[in-house]
């Protein structure tokens, strides 16, 4: 069992609210989240809106109400880049990295990304209740600085599409080092923690494995004496 852990918005925040979660998903793998109906429509929406801003593919009935910032969004970026779903990723030294690369260690998807000149825009879609965490937002934009050493302002924004609502964030290159400095305690905190769970799933592991070969001696002892009483018999009746 490895234990190089890996970290994302998503993962870092499974853990502060519910460690033993995180370890029966993460660590031991006992559970695999499926997903909830509410989270494979939010994938369906992410994916409408990524193909319609990229590829110009129609959205579909499900996700059709959501047009009209699909084109405004694009009225407002002709002289801009746009990435739709931009994978981020950083090695522990908080260098950029290839998101499968062995040394990933730090990831994030961006729903929606602009560069313009040396200001970036993050757009990040919501599907739920409107219960923002600017955490994401913060990550979001050092990613950005990471990735794009050029930027020097970085404006995150939720959008919640249910309510037609967005919460917004500004970001500048200058004040990263508060903002890592923030991140980085709560992931080594994270990590720490995560250490002394590894250590007790591998002690019980190997508790089990020579509970396991006791067992496995005895049956197998068992299994002998049997077997000598059965071939006595079969003797005995030659």
């Amino acid at each position: 069992m490895g234990n190089k852990l890996s970290h994302s918005y998503s993962s870092i925040k499974m853990y502060e609210n519910c460690p033993k979660r995180y370890e029966y998903q993460r660590i031991t793998k006992e559970v695999v989240d499926t997903g909830s109906e509410a989270t494979k429509f939010g994938e369906r929406v992410h994916a409408d809106l990524e193909n319609r801003l990229l590829h110009s593919t129609p959205l579909p009935q499900e996700s059709s109400k959501h047009e009209q910032v699909c084109t405004t969004l694009q009225e407002l970026t002709k002289d801009a880049t746009l990435f739709a779903e931009q994978q981020l990723c950083l090695n522990e030294n908080l260098t950029p990295t290839g998101w499968w690369d062995k040394d990933a260690w730090l990831r994030s998807i961006l729903d929606v990304l602009i560069i313009r000149e040396d200001t970036a825009i993050v757009i990040d879609w919501k599907t739920g209740k409107r219960r923002p965490d600017f955490m994401q937002l913060e990550l979001f934009a050092l990613q950005v600085f990471k990735h794009y050493p050029n930027i020097k302002k970085v404006k995150s924004t939720f959008v919640w599409l249910k309510e037609g609502k967005t919460d917004t964030e500004t970001y500048t290159s200058n004040r990263t080092s508060l903002m890592w400095a923030d991140l980085l305690a709560r992931i080594e905190k994270h990590e720490s923690e995560c250490a002394i769970r590894w250590k007790n799933v591998e002690e019980q592991l190997k508790s089990g494995g020579v509970k396991m070969t006791r067992l496995e001696s005895r049956i197998y002892g068992f299994n002998a004496v049997l077997l000598t009483g059965i071939v006595a018999i079969l003797f005995k009746l030659i």
